[in-house]
Order: structure tokens, then C-alpha cells, then sequence
């Protein structure tokens, strides 16, 4: 029953492992070695419910610590949770629309959807590496329509891997095998993002 739950919660601790890394890689610090034990340890302490969930608390809490702390990890999720029941019991149209089987990955609102784009795009540059990400700092100084203009290729080249290898991240899993592949969907992680690259080398389809 152990190795069970142990199983189950395999994916989430990855997520969060995904999620720290990816916050210590942003402020140019080395990723620590104890990271699993890390991960495993905040799991236990927050209890998220899923790989979705860990990355809306992240995406909250780094607005607060460019590292999020336990404590800052918490009180994100509870506000999340607030949210939730608020979310849910305010209006019946919205508590049928967040129940879509592919709303905790693809979100409705064009605010989140444009959140979400930018963020793969961020990450791509970084797993790029090379001035990849120095050079999308740069078209984002220039003003909004260089930067339209600097990442429509770009984006062509995330479609291009989410269509191929989306589905087979950790942030995929419970998707909906029917669901569509959209840009606007969760981000893939930097981590994410070298792996598609290794598949692509690899000739994988």
C-alpha cells in the first residue's frame, strides 16, 4: 500500500523538483544535490494534489521569493484553496466551465493562456542556452511588438515539440487523450524542454 501511495505521489514530487530547479537555474544559482530529499520533504509538509497544482502554487509563490520557502508554499495554497471554494460556489456557469476535463492544463481566460505562452517561451530560450534567453531579454526591452515580432518563431518551434512530446512530460499526465495541444497550455519546464530536445536528437517520435 506504501509503494502505491508512494507511486502516486512520484509525479508531484518530479513537479516540485522540476519547479525548484527551475528557480535556482533563473537567479544563476547551482541546483543543490539534495534536491529529491528536498522536494519529497515539501510534499509531505503541503500535501499538493497533483503536478497542476504544484505549478500554480509555484507560479504564485514566485512572485513572493525567488526561491519559495515552506511557509510561503503554504500560505500560497491556502489562498489558492480560498480562491477555489470562492471560484466555485459564485456563480454555477463558472463552476460547470473549471470542471472541462482540460481546464487544470488549458485555461479559459486569454490573461492565463498569455501567462502560460510566455513562460514556455522563457523556458525554451534557457534550455536553448547559448544568449538564447539574453537575446529574449533584449527583443523584450525593445517593446511589445519586437517582442511579437522576435517570438513568432520561436513559437513555432514550441507548437512544433508540444504536438511531438507535450504529452509524454510529467506535467501531462491526466490529460485528456482527446484534449488539444495548445501553447496555452501548462509550460513546459526547462527540464521539460531538454528532454524534448534529447527526443528530437534521439529521432523519437
Amino acid at each position: 500500500m506504501e509503494q502505491s501511495e508512494h507511486s502516486n505521489e512520484q509525479p508531484i514530487i518530479n513537479q516540485i523538483q522540476n519547479e525548484l530547479a527551475l528557480c535556482y537555474e533563473y537567479i544563476g544559482r547551482k541546483v543543490p544535490e539534495t534536491i529529491v530529499i528536498i522536494a519529497a520533504s515539501l510534499q509531505e509538509a503541503i500535501q499538493f494534489s497533483s503536478p497542476e497544482q504544484v505549478h500554480e502554487i509555484f507560479k504564485r509563490a514566485k512572485d513572493i521569493e525567488s526561491i519559495p520557502t515552506q511557509k510561503t508554499l503554504k500560505e500560497c495554497m491556502r489562498n489558492y484553496a480560498e480562491e477555489w471554494l470562492k471560484y466555485r460556489s459564485d456563480d454555477k456557469n463558472k463552476s460547470i466551465e473549471y470542471n472541462d476535463p482540460c481546464a487544470a492544463w488549458l485555461p479559459h481566460e486569454p490573461v492565463k493562456k498569455a501567462i502560460n505562452c510566455n513562460e514556455a517561451i522563457k523556458n525554451y530560450t534557457i534550455a536553448c542556452g547559448g544568449n538564447a534567453y539574453f537575446d529574449l531579454c533584449t527583443a523584450r526591452s525593445n517593446g511589445p511588438g519586437y517582442y511579437r515580432t522576435y517570438t513568432l518563431p520561436i513559437k513555432k518551434a514550441i507548437y512544433r515539440l508540444y504536438l511531438k512530446y507535450w504529452r509524454k512530460m510529467p506535467i501531462a499526465n491526466g490529460y485528456p487523450a482527446s484534449g488539444p495541444i495548445s501553447l496555452a497550455l501548462i509550460p513546459a519546464t526547462v527540464d521539460d524542454f531538454r528532454k524534448m530536445f534529447g527526443y528530437e536528437n534521439a529521432g523519437h517520435v
